[in-house]
């Protein structure tokens, strides 16, 4: 059986749809771009072409990816400018979301009330399942997606509204760019195939650009980790970092320990995670943090505890910088070797999103030098 690899596609560029694993992951509405409609006067953070982005919008696009930042960075690592910086490309991305739709409405590109449908239910995916991953009824999808929505503060007609003009800024960029990328010859896949495993080999490479070089570092080590041993764990983390007082600390690890007794008693692990676990993202998907490999994680003390467990095994107490975690392996992958026919495909596909990558920033390029901008400070 053909052993396909999903290759990550690192090529930059504006996420013009979907943010599926924010989305899927938090149960929050992916970020669809700034409006007009709902928007009461203000503060500006810019103004295209006379239609203003206004400042509490654009803040309140800022949260999520200033939220995420401060979880997944360590604390040590994190700067006022290094956030300074996210921002900046926040607001560059949703300039660039309104330049794509003001240029949508001059072409007059409409959406019909099928494809509105289409994609309203396709937001709704992530709620057919419930926490523990089992199906939810039709009536039960419906209620977690309208608590959303009150949750976001949005209306249904806003929230239609909206993903109205994402897709018209999809068929925009589906008109054109993406309708005239087209996919590489097999040849073509092939030489780049031979490079990645010459890059892996540590064999000296030419690229063709700075831009495939960056391509060529990036796909080695993903393809690199993907091929290694790779375990999925469930996980569930106790805060108290290494220089809060002692008493705290105790009271952490106590309060771990208590947790572990539970699943020693039978207790479901998925259950506890998400109802104890102080790791945000994978607590609501009951500790699962997916298959990883050595290093993923930048804690060496845990990689040394979980590839030593067996499938179905609880780890010990696990003490790191962050605080105490205990672990569950779910599954193991052994080590394989990379063949072209594995990658074969998504290779070809990555390279074609290269391209539209490429055709898509000179676009917005072309957007940005007709278009009158002003930026505030922020």
């Amino acid at each position: 059986m053909k052993n396909h690899i999903k290759i990550f596609y690192f090529a930059a560029g504006i996420i013009l749809f979907f943010s599926g694993k924010s989305f899927a992951e938090e149960k929050s509405f992916p970020q669809l771009g700034v409006t007009t409609g709902s928007q009461v006067v203000g503060k500006t953070a810019a103004i295209v072409n006379n239609e203003p982005i206004f400042l509490d919008e654009f803040e309140k696009e800022t949260i999520p990816f200033i939220d995420r930042y401060k979880k997944t960075v360590p604390e040590k690592e994190q700067s006022e400018e290094k956030i300074s910086e996210l921002k900046k490309e926040i607001l560059n991305r949703l300039i660039e979301e309104k330049l794509l739709l003001q240029e949508s409405k001059n072409r007059k590109i409409k959406i019909n009330k099928v494809e509105i449908e289409r994609g309203v239910e396709q937001f709704k995916e992530p709620f057919h399942l419930d926490e523990q991953g089992k199906p939810r009824t039709p009536a039960q999808v419906e209620k977690s997606f309208q608590d959303q929505l009150i949750k976001e503060g949005m209306t249904q007609e806003q929230f239609t509204h909206r993903v109205e003009e994402q897709l018209m800024k999809v068929k925009l960029i589906d008109l054109d760019i993406r309708s005239k990328v087209v996919l590489p010859k097999d040849e073509e896949v092939k030489k780049f195939f031979e490079k990645i495993q010459n890059k892996m080999a540590g064999k000296a490479v030419i690229a063709a650009s700075p831009e495939e070089e960056n391509d060529l570092n990036q796909l080695s080590k993903y393809l690199e980790r993907v091929t290694g041993e790779q375990i999925r764990i469930r996980h569930i983390l106790i805060r108290a970092k290494k220089g809060d007082d002692p008493s705290f600390r105790n009271g952490a690890k106590k309060k771990l320990e208590n947790i572990a007794q539970k699943i020693t008693k039978g207790e479901d692990f998925a259950f506890l995670a998400k109802k104890y676990s102080e790791e945000p993202i994978s607590k609501e998907r009951g500790g699962d943090l997916g298959f990883i490999a050595k290093g993923d994680l930048g804690l060496p003390s845990m990689d040394e505890a979980i590839f030593k467990l067996k499938e179905g095994e609880v780890s010990k107490i696990i003490e790191t910088e962050f605080g105490f975690h205990l672990c569950k392996l779910i599954e193991k992958k052994a080590p394989h070797t990379l063949e072209y026919e594995d990658v074969s495909d998504d290779l070809k596909n990555f390279i074609a999103q290269r391209e539209f990558t490429q055709k898509l920033e000179k676009y917005l390029k072309e957007l940005r030098v007709k278009a009158n901008i002003k930026v505030n400070p922020i």
